[in-house]
Parts: structure tokens; sequence; C-alpha cells
């Protein structure tokens, strides 16, 4: 292993990378060439990448499923979202990862794969978590056919999770959301300004969390009374994120509500309180955006302090729909085809997915038929 320490500290990296690696090779004439590698920040790191380097040069016979793994989600950092990046890494590292971490890939056989399958489904997660597992292991699979001669996706071979759809489901479980009355309750319990609008603005905007945690005052416009939707935040880590473009790179506006708007004029001018106040300061966190734990804990607090049935930050996006479906078939509307058209941009959903996820809440129109069927 041909490790070294860049001894001339000049030519040390910004954030301190100063071990590399160097190795020689045969490129497809025969001829020997020498690969220098780029600085990385400990000796066990540059041994790890030289490992990588020589396991995908040389293509041997037996390759380390962690070794695939790893250079996957390296492969993965240049094609995807980090959002999904990050969601792919943290569902590997606990289901996945325990499970095959001392296996060969080439040697990892259906029969292990089913033994895995059998452990995730003892676990009792939603059959769309476990085939989420499913094609993590798969795309690890089908990136060691393509880059290290591995001949067979084992993965593919024993299918995607199942089960016997026999299970009766009521309509309020498809679904979870509050009532209007509900979220009346449960906001009422919040006496903490910044809680108090961050849960009204989750209601009336039905916006997602990342959307919500990245967004800066700059994005509220209060004279043509409009939230600009044009990004999202990724959380890694603690000390890690990211900001980047909306889930499916849609930008969009959404008109606020007279509820919502006077809401947020309160809490804009406590923020502007503190000193130091910048409009490029996060809506949400101020200098740093509301983290995910405290987020959950504030939630899981307040919905027990009201007695409300707890639902997810995700099923407020629900919630909001619901409740504009309700107030829309009680103003004595009935046409789901233009609500939808109207919605979708809202929400930033095509049609398709809004009707799909929605269109259930309306109310059945079975009485029209079955008055069609009185009148022969």
């Amino acid at each position: 292993m041909a490790v070294y320490n860049e001894k001339n500290k000049p030519k040390w990296t910004k954030d301190g990378r100063h071990w590399y690696f160097r190795k020689s090779y045969r490129d497809f004439n025969g001829k020997i060439r020498y690969y220098r590698s780029k600085m990385y920040l400990s000796k066990q790191e540059a041994e790890q990448e030289e490992l990588l380097f020589i396991t995908k040069r040389d293509n041997p016979v037996l390759i380390k499923f962690d070794i695939v793994a790893k250079d996957y989600f390296k492969y993965m950092y240049q094609s995807r979202k980090e959002s999904t990046i990050y969601s792919y890494e943290y569902a590997f590292k606990k289901n996945i990862m325990p499970y095959f971490s001392d296996f060969y890939i080439n040697n990892i056989d259906v029969k292990n794969i089913n033994f895995w399958k059998k452990e995730m489904e003892k676990k009792g997660y939603r059959l769309a978590y476990l085939n989420k597992l499913y094609v993590i292991l798969k795309e690890i699979f089908d990136y060691a056919i393509k880059n290290y001669n591995l001949e067979t996706n084992k993965v593919q071979l024993c299918g995607r999770f199942e089960r016997v759809n026999d299970e009766v489901i009521r309509d309020d479980e498809k679904l979870r959301y509050i009532t209007y009355d509900e979220f009346k309750k449960f906001i009422s319990c919040i006496d903490d300004i910044v809680w108090k609008t961050f849960f009204i603005f989750l209601y009336y905007t039905g916006m997602r969390k990342g959307e919500v945690q990245a967004l800066n005052w700059n994005d509220i416009d209060f004279e043509s009374n409009e939230i600009i939707v044009n990004k999202t935040l990724s959380v890694k880590t603690k000390e890690t994120y990211k900001i980047t473009s909306t889930k499916n790179y849609i930008n969009r506006k959404i008109k606020m509500s007279r509820t919502l708007r006077e809401q947020l004029i309160t809490y804009k001018n406590y923020c502007k309180s503190f000193i130091d106040f910048k409009e490029s300061w996060f809506v949400f966190g101020c200098t740093r955006f509301m983290p995910q734990t405290t987020i959950d804990n504030k939630k899981h607090y307040y919905f027990k302090l009201s007695g409300v049935r707890e639902i997810t930050i995700h099923e407020f996006r629900h919630s909001h729909v619901s409740l504009l479906i309700n107030e829309y078939v009680k103003s004595g509307q009935t046409d789901t085809a233009k609500f939808f058209l109207m919605l979708s941009n809202r929400m930033g959903h095509s049609i398709k997915v809004m009707q799909e996820t929605y269109m259930h809440l309306f109310p059945t129109i079975q009485n029209e038929i079955v008055n069609l069927l009185d009148n022969l």
C-alpha cells in the first residue's frame, strides 16, 4: 500500500488534507501509467481510497460489499439530489449494512437476501419503506454489475417485498390529517410565538418540511401577499446541511390567507426586535435553520398538551388539502378537475398525484349515479 504524507505544508489543502496515494497500473494498451490521488484528511482514509482504486481497476473475483456500496454512494452524489442520498444512506446504514458488511458481494446469494428480507419484515416497516430498502440494495448490485464485473443481480432475482392485500383499511387510515376544529384546539395550547407561527404556517400553506426549514424572510413578499418556494433543505448530520432546489425542481408561489399573513407580520416584528436581525435570516430558526429533532419534540409536546391525536409534520400537508377540500365542497362546488388544477401548483404536485392522493376525500357521487338508475 503506497500511502504518503505530504511533507511540504504549503501543498496541503485549505482544510488540512495532506495524505495521498500513488499507484502504478497498466492501461488498455499495456503501458505502465502512474496515478496520484487527491489529498485526504487521514492515512486511513487514503488507504481506503487506494483499496477502492485497486479493486475497481483490477476487477478481482472477490469484491467486498462495503467497498462497492461506498463507491455507489460516491456515484450517487454526482447524479442525485442530496436529500435523496441522505435518506438512502441513513436507511442503508441502519438496515442493510449490518447484514452484509462481512460479505464479498460475489458470495451473497438468494438465501442470504431472503434471510435479510425476513428480518426486515419482522421490524414491522410499511411496505413502501421495505421496497425502498429493496431498491437501494438492488441498485448497489446493479452498480457492481456495471463497474465490478458482477455477473448477476441476486437481489432482483429475489424480487420486491410483497404482502397479501387482504387487510381492511378504513378511509381515515389511508390518509391521516387533523380537521379544522382539531387544529384550533391544538393551536390554542401554544403560547410561544415562534411555535404558534410555525404550526399555523404548516397548516395554512401545506409546504414540505424541508421547504419550510429553508425559507428566509426574503422569500416572503407582504406586498404581493406571496410566499416564494424555490428551495429545500437537506440535512445529513447536525453539522451538515445543504440547500438545494425543490423536490421536483419546480418553483412556485403560495398566496397567504389573512390569518397566516397577520400572524407572520406579528412574528416578524418579534424577530426584528433582535438588533442583528437580517432579511436573510431563516424564518424559523433565525441564524440557523430549525432542527428536525426540536420540531418533533415541540410537536409531540403540544399535541399531548392539547389532547388532539398526533400527526407527523408531513401530515400537516395532508391536513391543508383536507381543509381546502372541505371548504370547496361547503361552498357548493363539486368540480374536482378544476379543484386539483388549482391545487397542483400550490402544493408542488402533478394533477395526477393530487387526484391519486386526495380524491377519496371528496364526497361520494353515488347518489347521482343512483338517480340515473331510478329514472329508467
